[in-house]
């Protein structure tokens, strides 16, 4: 007997439940907790999505594997972040209605804040659903919305909805200049102008060589500047969009080229002065429809030249293959000339066959000799020659020659230049003096 009232106890509960939500859906809706009804959207699925904002209407659409946005103004299409979009829909499809309010009805639009159109929201598909926004609600947490979605409802949404949909359209842009994701991605890298040069690295193992060109080729890559030179250019972004293009361009200051993983044609980047103050440069992207405005700096710190980009030891010879060696000195218009000649104890004087003693740490030095200022392609008005060194390997096989020169400026430094190459490095003279002081004197 217990038993049979307690189930027709329960059976009148969910009766009088039933009987509640019933009178709630005919007076203001019934409410919903993670709606079914409510579209989980992949922007694969779309064929248009449109926005209306407080400040205008825009609209994207695809084309072959990339979206772009249409401002709506009569300017270019600019290529938009599907990242972006995609965020756009999944706020949507994670924030169902907290309400379903009533249908929809003309005489009652003015009370939800319905009869200014003014923010909204559109998909095209299989199907198309389009969003407004209304007013708030009291209690400052949700707002009204008219939705499309089963029939012609009106719903009460987060009042986030009202910043999600009134973005400017730059906000959705696509800004970056390659479309390498990461620095990883980018197998290799061409650059040419005026001031950088020709130079191509490309990645092999786990850093960077010269493969472009030849004269490049026999040059080591600093591996932390290059990695740092991909990790600028994999994250470079415009600093916004030209609203029509300049009818002629100048010279490009600067193009490169993009090589990234599996594919098999660069991406290119080109640089133009825009004739204003030099605080901005134009950038021709082939992954954009547009014109892009890009910052001075962002431009600097790609428009390096190989030089810059050179592992900076003054001498690239590998001076264990060294020899023989010899040392002229230049003083007042003449000239002493001092050999020396590998030994099993080190260095002799090739005549006397003498020791010369401390010369192998010399020549660790010079091996890592590195310059300590901006290197100039010319020779540094009034500087002097004072010491020329020439190495041998087996047979007397010339392999370098480095001239110290002295410099106008600073007693305490010299310009040092490697025979073949027309760059002047500025680097500290305590190597020279040293060497000179093992030297017999003049």
């Amino acid at each position: 007997m217990k038993r049979r009232f307690v189930l027709l106890l329960a059976l009148l509960l969910l009766l009088s439940g039933l009987g509640v939500g019933v009178h709630l859906w005919k007076q203001r809706g019934v409410f919903i907790i993670g709606d079914p009804s409510w579209p989980g959207m992949q922007l694969g699925s779309l064929t248009r999505i449109e926005l209306k904002t407080t400040e205008g209407s825009y609209s994207f659409s695809p084309d072959h594997d990339a979206w772009y946005a249409d401002p709506g103004n009569g300017g270019p299409r600019v290529l938009a972040s599907t990242e972006r979009l995609q965020a756009l829909l999944d706020t949507i499809g994670q924030k169902p209605p907290i309400a379903h309010v009533a249908r929809f009805s003309r005489r009652e639009k003015s009370q939800y804040g319905l009869d200014n159109d003014t923010i909204s929201l559109t998909l095209h598909g299989k199907t198309v659903w389009g969003i407004v926004l209304g007013s708030q609600t009291g209690d400052n947490a949700t707002m009204y919305a008219r939705s499309s979605l089963q029939g012609d409802q009106i719903v009460q949404v987060d009042k986030r909805y009202t910043e999600f949909f009134n973005r400017p359209v730059d906000y959705f842009y696509d800004l970056k200049l390659t479309s390498a994701a990461q620095p990883e991605a980018i197998e290799q890298v061409s650059a040419e102008g005026p001031g950088v040069g020709v130079w191509q690295i490309t990645r092999k193992g786990d850093g960077f060589v010269f493969s472009a060109p030849d004269q490049q080729m026999r040059h080591l890559v600093a591996q932390a500047k290059a990695e740092l030179y991909l990790h600028t250019l994999a994250n470079a972004r415009a600093r916004g969009v030209m609203p029509s293009g300049m009818e002629k361009l100048p010279p490009p200051q600067l193009k490169l080229a993009i090589w990234r993983k599996g594919a098999s044609d660069p991406e290119t980047v080109a640089f133009y002065h825009n004739g204003n103050d030099g605080k901005t440069f134009l950038a021709i992207s082939s992954r954009q429809q547009s014109t892009l405005v890009v910052e001075a700096g962002l431009e600097e710190k790609l428009a390096v030249s190989a030089f810059a980009l050179r592992e900076k030891p003054v001498l690239e010879v590998d001076l264990g293959q060294v020899e023989s060696q010899r040392f002229t000195q230049h003083r007042d218009g003449a000239a002493r000339s001092f050999s020396v000649v590998r030994s099993a104890n080190g260095w002799q004087e090739a005549s006397a066959r003498s020791d010369v003693t401390g010369l192998d740490v010399i020549m660790w030095r010079l091996g890592s000799l590195q310059f300590v200022d901006t290197p100039r392609s010319s020779a540094p008005e009034g500087a002097r020659l004072l010491l020329t060194w020439e190495l041998f390997g087996q047979g007397q096989t010339p392999l370098a020659t480095i001239f110290f020169h002295t410099d106008p400026l600073s007693a305490g430094r010299c310009w040092a230049r490697v025979q073949g190459e027309d760059i002047w490095f500025p680097v500290d003279k305590l190597l020279l003096n040293d060497l000179t002081s093992r030297l017999p004197a003049m």
